[in-house]
This record gives structure tokens, sequence and C-alpha cells, in this order.
């Protein structure tokens, strides 16, 4: 589904400008490797690229890939590209100053994600950071499908035939678990206007910025 709003449009999914909680806190991070994890169109790819990171971008979506190959080109930047399905994604341990994952993980069943957050955690350096942005249990699609009488296979996860993905859908609490022992900087639920795709709409998302300490 992803791949074909690539090919409709020349960016989406936020266009070019990047995530304005990563502008916000650019000069907190350690500047050394990052990650983008399903990193669509590029737009935090470059952004990060630009501001001095060594940028992995992955993504199971070639278009998205090839498309962030023409803006680092075009900008003159360096941004190592991976085609790979997540859960394939080899992890290193104490690799990444910044691990960032917008709108990506929700689209694995709960077991997977939780396995992919810890790897996640392990892959970030001391003092590193991670920046996600999730989809809540209070966005309208989680209510759409509820009504729709699609049954949850594991506690807030749904799995969708029409799309042939899983949804999960996050709260506060499971993210604050989750990362309980790194030392969390932002934690903040929201409703945003997607413009990016499709008829302009209303999201409810779950944004986390935490940072791994030397005792996590």
């Amino acid at each position: 589904m992803r791949g074909k709003k690539y090919k409709q449009k020349k960016y989406c999914w936020g266009g070019l400008k990047p995530n304005p909680t990563l502008e916000k806190y650019l000069a907190k991070f350690p500047k050394g490797k990052a990650l983008d994890v399903g990193a669509g169109g590029g737009r935090n790819s470059i952004f990060l690229a630009e501001n001095g990171f060594k940028v992995e971008a992955i993504d199971k979506i070639e278009e998205g890939l090839e498309k962030i190959k023409d803006l680092a080109k075009e900008h003159k930047l360096k941004v190592k590209t991976k085609k790979c399905d997540i859960n394939q994604f080899k992890f290193e341990k104490n690799k990444y100053s910044l691990i960032v994952a917008t709108y990506s993980l929700d689209f694995l069943k709960k077991n997977e994600l939780y396995l992919i957050l810890n790897k996640i955690k392990e892959s970030i350096t001391t003092n590193g950071f991670v920046y996600l942005s999730v989809f809540s249990i209070e966005d309208p699609t989680y209510k759409l499908i509820t009504e729709k009488g699609i049954k949850q296979i594991e506690k807030n996860t749904f799995f969708l035939p029409k799309y042939e993905t899983y949804r999960h859908f996050f709260t506060k609490n499971e993210l604050r678990e989750k990362f309980k022992t790194f030392k969390i900087i932002l934690l903040k639920q929201k409703q945003i206007l997607d413009t990016g795709h499709d008829k302009p709409h209303y999201h409810n998302i779950i944004e986390l910025l935490a940072q791994k300490e030397k005792t996590a």
C-alpha cells in the first residue's frame, strides 16, 4: 500500500519537512550514527545527515529508499539505505547515538514489536537517544477497526486481511514501562492533522523521546 503512494506522489508522509520534535531537540543529540527505522521518503534521514549524523535508513519499500538516494545525491549527502523487513534487520549493540522510528513500528504484532524495542534499546550507545512516534488507542483507526468487529489477536493488536498487515495501538503507560530504564525526556499524547496522503484527517499519536543512561 505504501509503495503505491510513493509512485503516486513525489513525496508523501509529511513531505520533506522533518519531524518537529527532532528539530526541537537536535542540539541534545550526540553526533554519531543514526538509524531511521521505516524511513519512508527520507525526510528525517536527510535532516539528520544535513546535521552531521552518519545515517542508515531502512525500509521494506524500495520506492521510498530510491527517493532517499535521489535526495541525498541532490543535497550532496551520504545516507546508507537498506531494503529489509525490520524483523530481519541485525541490530548491533551500542552502535547508534540516535534511533528514530516514526509511524513504522505500529505495523507489527505485539510480540514482534516488543522484541524489536528490546533490540533498539540495546543498539543505542550510552547517552544516546531513541525517538518514537506511534498511533495511540485513541486513534480513529482503532475505533473503526473495533466497530467492524475485528478481534484483537493480542492486546491492542489486530490483523487486517484487506491490507495484509498487523496494527498495534499504543498507550503511554506501555511505552513508559518499556523504557523505564531510560531517562524519559518527552512522553506526550496529542492529536495531529495528517495532510500527507489521502484527504486531510486526524490521528491521535504518542511521542516518546528517551535517553539511555549509564545504568540502562
